[in-house]
């Protein structure tokens, strides 16, 4: 089981910044619990009201696992992508900065210090869907991997809404590699 290290953990709580490019490794997820799969379709929704309390580490690193994570030892991941070229990065906007998913590692890795802004809510957590430009399949991808959070929302009780009129501005995104851009975004939070 991985382990946040007793350093970076402390230093998360205590909001102390990291530098960019630092890594952290987030807790393995339950891959067994949850509630049952007609349930959570059930439940599912968008709420677009947070409160301002973050989803812990364990939530955090449950969700993005569901969401992209590797779910086989061949490295395929919990949403399909067309011929397996996993072209989609994820990255977690916090009130410590925008990090990239790394779903190998199952770790964040910080990109910016700057937290997520307008337009993009003031929800603890927004997730930035990011695809290669002209990617025929992009949307595809992204919708795959926005309904298995919607999905886990459901089940774990947390509110979440997609966006993509926060991606009309390029601009907000400076942290992207050249040649890629957000196709959506999805705000996740306790419920208010």
């Amino acid at each position: 089981m991985r382990i946040l290290p007793a350093l970076l953990l402390a230093l998360l709580l205590s909001g102390t910044a990291l530098a960019a490019g630092e890594t952290v490794r987030l807790p393995e997820p339950d891959r067994i619990g949850g509630m049952p799969l007609m349930q959570a379709l059930a439940e599912r929704r968008s709420i677009r009201n947070f409160s301002t309390e973050a989803p812990d580490e364990v939530t955090l690193g449950g969700l993005l696992w569901a969401a992209w994570g590797e779910n086989r030892r061949d490295g395929r991941r919990t949403a399909p992508s067309a011929l397996n070229r996993q072209a989609l990065k994820l990255y977690v906007g916090k009130a410590d900065g925008i990090w990239l998913y790394d779903a190998h590692d199952h770790a964040l890795v910080r990109v910016s210090d700057i937290p997520p802004g307008k337009p993009l809510d003031d929800a603890p957590v927004v997730l930035i869907f990011a695809v290669p430009e002209g990617d025929p399949c992009g949307g595809m991808h992204v919708g795959s991997v926005y309904q298995n959070v919607g999905l886990f929302c459901a089940s774990a009780g947390l509110a979440n809404v997609v966006k993509a009129s926060t991606t009309r501005d390029q601009g907000m995104f400076p942290f992207l590699p050249e040649g890629w851009k957000a196709q959506a975004t999805q705000s996740v939070g306790r419920p208010r």
